[in-house]
């Protein structure tokens, strides 16, 4: 065979040899996964404009209609890989959404006899939910990998270490995504991130070992229960909806945030964007930069027959720059906090599992203040400064979650629980977030003429409401999903007090007696 699969690994000293690089491959995977999934955002405002869309149009490309299919199709991949070879699911998954995000360069209107059989936004809107497709198989078989090649001891921050991927892929993807914008088409670009992942499958088939099932100590010999099975064993465990919905309130944060942030900076900080000179001049929200007042003062007739010079000089952030600044930000503060909440977690949760939760509570809650704040400073910098702690902080929640997941069920069903805890976090996250967003943005700038006057603090104007919609939109989703952050509390409580175990006997009997719901240990694994 021309790409041969080495032998699996059935020892834990094998395991122990081979962890770190099998770690190292599938943090890779995950960042392609994340620079597919995140250039849209960095790219969407050429796309708006090209395809004439609307905000809520815009949330329903990057967020609603790719989480549809991620998370529906999550479950049986999920099953396939809990019955099969998670690596070869793994593998599949990524040449799939790498092509999808390829095609998605080739979107535009077809025409058949003079009429439009299929629009481009529904051309790329299929394109999307390819790479949902694809994407849906790549995180639960590697976390069942990650769980089977680390003792419980470790896996927490293993976890984390992996789900970091999430941050860097988001880093590279503005970091390119912004580049590419300025240097060819958005349509090449998708070409330029969606091919290198169809090779990286390749090298990740050929080099990587998967571990057997149960290899770090848990039993994997319980037969392999059905998603409705898995579903409600996990819904019946007293802590798991809580936190699940937190989860789910948590990430709708930081994807309505995340998925927006490329297109709040140029419209709240006066970028004048060189591609849009077609005479408008975005100076809405520039308080703070006097220099540039005073130069739309002088030369207001400028300013309105076209882009004046002068006030492009003074200032101007292109996309690469939107990219690099919030592309580090967002990427590198979501990394230390999504690897600093599985250190902490593992650390306090060894002798308390709650912490596995409390850490996830505290990171959201401290963290949605720094949000607001963000959305309301006075200028770009303070902005991304107010952001950076506030993601990193946002980001702790993924790892613990994850890791207490694991803990609670047996072997057999981690792929499963992982699709399951995704499916939730993912349609109340990537579903809504960014989708909601945008309609509030569209509702906000559609009603400008009466929340002006009704509100004065939302604008000195009409076309100031307008122009800030979206921030407004964006401080009303923070708002309403933190207090939701108190389920990671009420799911804490649920869990007993003590040592962490690694057998997930609460599931597990229950299985083996043939009933969902006939165990009477639901708050988890006993102390």
């Amino acid at each position: 065979m021309a790409f041969a699969s080495p032998s699996m690994i059935t020892t834990m000293g094998e395991a122990r040899k081979h962890r770190w690089y099998a770690l190292t491959i599938l943090f890779i995977v995950y960042i392609f996964n994340f620079i597919d999934r995140q250039i849209v955002n960095i790219l969407q405002e050429d796309i708006k404009a090209e395809l004439d869309l609307s905000d809520t149009q815009l949330g329903m490309m990057t967020g609603l209609t790719f989480a549809v299919v991620y998370c529906t199709m999550g479950i049986p991949v999920a099953r396939i890989a809990d019955s099969t070879s998670r690596k070869a699911v793994m593998v599949v998954s990524l040449a799939i959404w790498s092509a999808f995000t390829a095609i998605c360069g080739l979107a535009t209107d077809i025409t058949i006899g003079g009429f439009t059989v299929l629009s481009g936004f529904t051309f790329l809107l299929i394109a999307r939910m390819g790479v949902g497709l694809g994407e849906a198989g790549g995180s639960p078989p590697a976390h069942a990998m990650i769980s089977d090649l680390y003792e419980k001891e470790k896996r927490g921050r293993a976890l984390a270490i992996y789900s970091a991927g999430l941050y860097a892929g988001t880093l590279l993807g503005y970091y390119l995504g912004g580049w590419l914008s300025e240097e060819m088409t958005w349509r090449q670009a998708f070409f330029v991130v969606g091919i290198p992942g169809v090779i990286f499958a390749i090298i990740a088939w050929t080099t990587v070992r998967e571990p057997v099932r149960g290899l770090s100590g848990a039993n994997a010999s319980v037969d392999k229960p059905t998603f409705f099975v898995s579903f409600r064993k996990l819904w019946s465990l007293k802590a798991f909806p809580y936190y699940a919905i937190a989860t789910g309130a948590g990430t709708f944060i930081t994807y309505g945030l995340g998925n927006w942030m490329p297109s709040f900076m140029p419209r709240t900080y006066g970028v004048i964007d060189p591609a849009s000179i077609g005479g408008t001049v975005r100076y809405i929200g520039i308080w703070g930069m006097p220099e540039l007042q005073n130069v739309l003062g002088m030369c207001k007739a400028e300013v309105i027959g076209g882009v004046s010079q002068l006030a492009r000089d003074c200032y101007e952030m292109s996309k690469t720059e939107i990219g690099l600044f919030y592309g580090t930000c967002s990427g590198v503060g979501g990394m230390i906090g999504t690897v600093a909440g599985g250190y902490i977690a593992d650390r306090l949760g060894a002798k308390d599992r709650r912490w596995f939760l409390w850490v996830p509570m505290w990171g959201k809650i401290i963290g949605a203040p720094l949000f607001i704040a963000a959305m309301l400073a006075p200028n770009v910098e303070l902005s991304l400064l107010l952001y950076f702690p506030g993601i990193t902080l946002a980001a702790m929640y993924l790892g613990p979650s994850l890791a207490i997941t694991h803990h609670l069920v047996p072997a057999s069903m981690r792929a499963m629980s992982s699709a399951v805890l995704f499916f939730i976090l993912n349609i109340l996250g990537l579903g809504t977030g960014p989708f909601i967003v945008g309609m509030m943005s569209d509702w906000i700038g559609a009603n400008a003429d009466s929340l002006s006057q009704a509100h004065s603090f939302l604008g000195d104007s009409v076309e100031q409401v307008k122009q800030m919609s979206l921030k407004w939109a964006m401080i009303i989703a923070v708002i309403l999903m933190t207090p939701l952050a108190i389920l990671w509390h009420i799911g804490a409580m649920k869990l007993p007090k003590g040592e962490l175990t690694d057998d997930g006997d609460a599931v597990k009997e229950a299985l083996t007696e043939g009933d969902p719901k006939g165990h009477t240990q639901t708050t988890g694994p006993s102390a």
